[in-house]
């Protein structure tokens, strides 16, 4: 075992021109896509926690939904469960130019809004920190079924309008939608059929918001090419 982690901390890049952190939606077809799009101009390293909120960033929180960390050309990574990286360390030993934080979706389902306003600015205040360039994707449009739950999706929304500042805010709730009666009301991966192509179209929207120079590729294959290439699986 030592000699493969030995292996894999001398196959991390020295730095990454953009990082992304994520949820539970980075790990599936939306991270994969998001990645392929951005990694035919420059590096990226990719890190997507299940579960996760700001607070896990800042605090280093463990949660069992699984991860994946991807680096371009380099490592490609999936396991069931990990301490969340803090934010700190990861802009400290990639120094990017760019960081892409991808979050949201799950203070819909916590109860400290109060305290999770202090770990948004503090992600902010990171990365700006850092000289990176800092972007905040909000969650995407979903679909919960409890009313309070309604409710805590709309005030996620305004507190990021409100409190995303010296970053620049994609609302990707804005143009996305989660089909009624679908899927899980969360995972766009989770609609039977079409929901990996909904959750490709919403990367690709946010891609043409980043201040990245668009070309026009195969992103198929590319990402094809990141979901096969040098995986390597952890189990719990």
């Amino acid at each position: 075992m030592m000699w493969l982690l030995l292996s894999l901390a001398l196959t991390l890049p020295a730095q990454a021109r953009t990082l992304i952190i994520s949820d539970s939606h980075g790990e599936g077809a939306y991270g994969s896509e998001l990645a392929s799009l951005i990694e035919k101009e420059q590096d990226v390293s990719f890190y997507a926690f299940g579960g996760t909120a700001p607070a896990d960033w800042i605090e280093g929180f463990t949660q069992p939904w699984g991860f994946w960390e991807y680096h371009s050309d380099r490592l490609n990574l999936r396991g069931q469960k990990r301490p969340t990286p803090l934010l700190q360390q990861l802009v400290s030993d990639l120094r990017p130019e760019r960081v892409i934080i991808s979050l949201g979706t799950n203070l819909i389902w916590r109860e400290h809004l109060p305290k999770d306003i202090e770990y948004i600015k503090s992600l902010i205040e990171i990365v700006r920190a850092s000289g990176a360039e800092c972007i905040w994707v909000g969650s995407p449009d979903l679909n919960p079924t409890k009313p309070s739950q309604i409710r805590r999706e709309l005030e996620v929304r305004g507190l990021l309008k409100l409190e995303v500042k010296n970053c620049q805010l994609i609302e990707s709730w804005s143009f996305t939608h989660y089909p009624d009666r679908s899927g899980d009301g969360i995972h766009y991966d989770a609609i039977a059929l079409r929901g990996k192509d909904l959750a490709r179209n919403w990367a690709r929207d946010v891609f043409h918001q980043l201040p990245i120079h668009p070309i026009t590729f195969d992103s198929d294959f590319h990402e094809s090419r990141i979901n096969s290439s040098a995986l390597i699986n952890f189990a719990e």
